[in-house]
């Protein structure tokens, strides 16, 4: 007699599309799109929802690239390198990325995430419209339109943990499921 748990049940139908974990550079970033281009489950999709997905993965590569803290060659078990994952389960996609970050980034981090989270479509929109008219200083780290977007592209809250990684450092893991 075969038993299956309901963990099991769950994790059937789920694919992994990309599991990165390591240093982001252009040719890398350039490899896992063509990775997420060729994936059967994302070219069934429809031109909409691809562009989601697509611009999803874009950015959180974009935000690993521009705000990762700066970790040593090895890594030890507090200093874990970035990672991207894709997933697919049942026509839904979710897009993981993780990355170190100086704690000094944390309150900012969690500041916008949690405005963002509140907002309806409409209120987002507002809101971009705003941070992308607004002047910008040498000193900006990041004005959040990037996680804007994705929570744009999501009707869920945008999960996101923080983990203490040794002196100074986080690491930041973010979840967003991307909407029909």
């Amino acid at each position: 007699m075969l038993f299956f748990s309901y963990f099991d049940f769950l994790m059937a139908n789920l694919e992994v599309i990309i599991d990165f974990k390591g240093s982001i550079s252009f040719e890398i970033m350039e490899n896992l799109l063509n990775q997420l281009k060729r994936a059967k489950q994302f070219n069934a999709l429809r031109k909409p929802l691809k562009k989601r997905v697509y611009g999803t993965v874009v950015e959180s590569i974009d935000n690993i690239f521009k705000y990762a803290a700066p970790v040593e060659e090895k890594f030890n078990e507090l200093q874990r390198p970035p990672m991207l994952m894709v997933e697919e389960q049942d026509g839904k996609f979710t897009v993981s990325a993780g990355n170190l970050v100086l704690n000094d980034q944390i309150d900012g981090l969690r500041f916008k995430l949690n405005r963002v989270n509140k907002m309806d479509d409409e209120a987002l929109k507002r809101l971009y419209e705003e941070v992308i008219n607004k002047e910008t200083s040498d000193e900006d780290r990041g004005a959040g339109l990037g996680l804007i977007t994705m929570a744009l592209r999501t009707d869920e809250e945008i999960r996101y943990h923080f983990v203490p990684a040794g002196p100074g450092l986080t690491y930041f893991t973010m979840h967003i499921s991307i909407k029909e």
